[in-house]
């Protein structure tokens, strides 16, 4: 047999037990290059599949092999750089080449055809006013107009010619047949940035600070090094980071670089881009999940042909195609957000760490209240520290007071605003400024109960209560699953009418503020007002035009937002996170309660801010007062160092999921025999702390019921290789019944 061309291919989609290479005919014809996405006929049936090309051979098939179908463009496909990610992946966190790969290349990306446009111009050589001097038809005088027109213009969607000139198909037809006008199809490219096209260019040099200019000045060194770098900016609350941030933007672009600029939720995705855009126009690319699949598309293809030098996006946009990287930029980088917890369970932090190693670029982590883990690679020399202690400017830091509820929490349960809390508001409606409600709640009140015979109203698919949302029309809803009904006016298991609502939501608070202060002008933002595209940046931006005097939130409200006529912040009830199952719960109290806080007093105007509680003592609230990092830091540290917690181990979770418990049962009982198995065998090397098997936080979601093992070692090849194994053997398709997934550094434990 003759030599041909084979490639080799990986599956985007296939399970962990079939992660493995197919060979595939490529005709000579077809252009075909490693890291090339292609169609692909795979199994019996012959299913029409995507795949990643990783090498391409000649040689001579050993058996039949089926061919390629398609070859999708080079600027589809995965660099060599992208390429090596999916692999690092790969081994870090026990997912498929495939998995990784859809990450970075969005479905949209080939699997939607690119949008086109028609476009009209002159013919060459065509005067206006004599080229239909011998035509006597009705539409003389529209078509003579629209000659005119392209003459006096370049090119022109065929659409605003037909509306301008009030012509049709038929008409365009006709000029075109005469000669008289050229068309030609082109790609239109959909951006989510055109609203922001008419936004006032500010491209002048930022001023900085002599602090801020130091802070820049550590960091330019860094980012001119011919080495990867990695660099954590820790400053206070409205210190001035983006200002820094920017102009180290400005300094790589010059360079001919590229930057990656990541913030932690959608939110904050439109104040950023306005900054952006406004500074460097359309060489901004954003990259978010609200984006339509079009958007996805044409911005993807964009940035890999190298026409968006900076990019701005949320978590996923660590994966975006850019060419010769020279910056990532992680704001607010503690955020939990960057942690997928679904699908790809990847952290941000993570992906860049590894792009900017391959890139020889610098790695910029910012925050107020940095990650445990980051600040402690800063203070061991893996990262270099730098700090900025002061407000920027003349503004200074809010006064902080920490109010007792307790006593007045005796004498009404049902209270949220406390006596301070509303004089305090009255005040800020009085000056005419402006102030901020933090309720980490969603929802009406938290569970609905019978007082008869004492049961829950839970969701029929997961064991949790239900929320009750004051819509229209009452309903209750899960926070899990998405399942809706209506209130019932009877108890489901005992029929009694005595159903009373406990607990309060962000939408009481609502209420109850519409109650004193009938006269406020109110915006509520949390994942229930802001279902629309565009409904995050329309909250704020109403906000930030002072067309509400009160903004109530979730922790939306509370990081990176700069409004100068805040000088109020309330945090209605502080303790919320504060004692969740999770080693974290005192960090993210601490980062959420210092960012809100932070959003008071950022300018001229002093800031005040009240935290009400149950605990005053707890020195989380001092220590978030005073915005103390460091303190809190060296306590956190100690606790982490004596239980050994990250950053002293790394954390796996393996989830066993079933509908059938008892198939749930069986299956943890199996695979703890095997990891004990291994343990005392093969792997008697490996350290592993096992904890488990024990009932999942939500034990049943969605009808599936879900069991844990949880596992602390040290990240090294023999404890990965042990990782590998489990996951492998346990997640083949062929044996069916439970499934099992693995989590590495879970973003709750």
């Amino acid at each position: 047999m003759e030599k041909t061309r084979i490639a080799k291919v990986r599956l985007l989609s296939t399970a962990k037990a079939t992660d493995r290479i197919f060979d595939y005919l490529c005709p000579w014809e077809i252009p075909v290059f490693r890291g090339a996405v292609v169609k692909i006929p795979f199994g019996k049936g012959n299913r029409e599949t995507f795949g990643i090309v990783l090498d391409v051979a000649e040689e001579v098939p050993a058996m039949q092999l089926k061919s390629i179908l398609t070859v999708f463009p080079r600027e589809i496909g995965l660099s060599e750089e992208l390429m090596e990610l999916c692999d690092y992946l790969r081994e870090q966190i026990f997912c498929t080449f495939g998995d990784a790969a859809r990450a970075i290349i969005p479905s949209p990306v080939y699997q939607k055809k690119a949008k086109t446009v028609r476009i009209l111009s002159l013919s060459e050589g065509i005067d206006p006013e004599t080229a239909l001097e011998s035509f006597r038809g009705k539409n003389k005088e529209k078509y003579v107009s629209l000659l005119r027109y392209l003459s006096l213009t370049d090119k022109v969607q065929d659409k605003l010619c037909k509306e301008l000139f009030e012509l049709d198909s038929a008409g365009i037809s006709f000029l075109e047949k005469k000669g008289l006008i050229r068309s030609e199809l082109c790609e239109e490219s959909r951006s989510p940035l055109e609203a922001l096209s008419e936004l006032k260019r500010d491209d002048k040099e930022i001023s900085l600070s002599s602090v801020q200019q130091k802070a820049f000045e550590k960091l330019r060194v860094l980012a001119d090094g011919k080495k990867a770098a990695g660099a954590l900016l820790h400053g206070i609350t409205g210190s001035g980071k983006t200002q820094v941030m920017l102009a180290l933007c400005d300094h790589v672009l010059k360079q001919g670089k590229t930057v990656l600029f990541l913030v932690p939720e959608i939110a904050l995705t439109g104040q950023s881009a306005r900054i952006l855009f406004s500074r460097y126009g359309e060489k901004v690319a954003v990259l978010h999940s609200a984006l339509s699949e079009g958007e996805r598309r044409d911005t993807y293809i964009s940035i890999g042909r190298g026409d968006k030098p900076i990019v701005l996006g949320t978590r996923s946009a660590v994966f975006a195609p850019v060419r010769n990287l020279g910056l990532i930029l992680i704001d607010e980088e503690q955020d939990g957000s960057y942690k997928s917890d679904t699908g790809l369970k990847y952290h941000a932090r993570d992906v860049a760490r590894f792009r900017c190693a391959k890139n020889n670029a610098l790695l910029l982590l910012a925050s107020a209240t940095p990650d445990i883990e980051s600040y402690y690679k800063a203070e061991s020399g893996s990262y270099t520290l730098v700090s900025l202690t002061k407000r920027y400017g003349s503004a200074t830091l809010p006064k902080v007071e920490i109010v007792d509820l307790r006593p007045e929490k005796r004498r009404d349960p049902s209270l949220m605003l406390g006596k301070r809390l509303r004089e305090e508001i009255a005040k800020n409606l009085e000056a005419g400024e402006q102030t901020i409600l933090l309720m980490n709640r969603r929802g009406y009140r938290r569970f609905v109960s019978c007082m008869d015979c004492g049961e829950v109203i839970r969701c029929p698919n997961c064991s949790v209560s239900m929320t009750l949302h004051n819509t229209a029309r009452q309903k209750l809803s899960c926070h899990y699953c998405g399942y809706a009904e209506a209130m019932p006016e009877v108890c489901p298991h005992c029929n009694s009418k005595h159903l009373v609502a406990h607990g309060f939501g962000i939408q009481q608070l609502e209420e109850e503020l519409s109650r004193v202060f009938p006269e406020a002008r109110l915006l509520r933002l949390d994942s229930d007002t802001t279902g629309g595209k565009a409904s995050h940046d329309e909250i704020l931006s109403a906000f930030r035009n002072r067309q509400a005097d009160i903004l109530i939130g979730t922790q939306m409200v509370a990081k990176g937002h700069n409004f100068p006529w805040v000088t109020l912040v309330g945090i209605v009830m502080a303790d919320s996170a504060l004692y969740l199952s999770d080693y974290r719960a005192p960090e993210h109290t601490f980062s959420l309660l210092t960012q809100v806080i932070g959003r008071a007093g950022r300018a001229e105007k002093k800031g005040r801010a009240l935290i009400q509680t149950l605990n005053p003592r707890h020195n989380v609230f001092s220590l978030a007062s005073e915005q103390d990092y460091v303190e809190f830091y060296r306590g956190e540290i100690a606790l982490r160092k004596e239980f050994t917690f990250p950053p002293f181990c790394q954390i796996a979770v393996f989830t066993i999921a079933c509908e059938n418990e008892r198939e749930v049962l069986l299956a943890s009982k199996a695979f703890s025999d095997r990891l004990e198995k291994n343990l005392s065998g093969e792997f008697s090397d490996v350290k592993f702390i096992v904890y488990g098997p024990f009932e999942a936080p939500v034990y049943r979601m969605k009808n599936i019921y879900r069991k844990r093992f949880i596992i602390k070692y040290k990240n090294n090849p023999r404890s990965r290789a042990l990782l590998d194994r489990l996951l492998t053997e346990e997640s083949d398709p062929r044996k069916g019944g439970a499934k099992v997934t693995l989590d590495i550094g879970p973003g709750l434990v």
